[in-house]
């Protein structure tokens, strides 16, 4: 069976350049840990700059979450 992997984005918002922005990352449900109590996710994205490095993202900065 091959590994589960998700795209989780942010929330979108206005960045410097007056523009929508948003951030995704790319994960499998092996490396995500949910902090039900703390309302926030904890994971290590797989690919991209950020690969390998903790993000915490609250419940409430979650966009969309969906399996790829």
């Amino acid at each position: 069976m091959t590994e589960r992997k998700y795209l989780i984005e942010s929330r979108r918002y206005i960045g410097d350049d007056g523009k929508m922005k948003f951030d995704s990352w790319i994960t499998s449900a092996n490396v995500i840990e949910v902090k039900h109590e703390e309302h926030y996710i904890v994971f290590f994205p797989l690919e991209g700059e950020a690969a390998g490095k903790k993000h915490y993202i609250p419940f409430s900065n979650i966009h969309i979450v969906r399996e790829i």
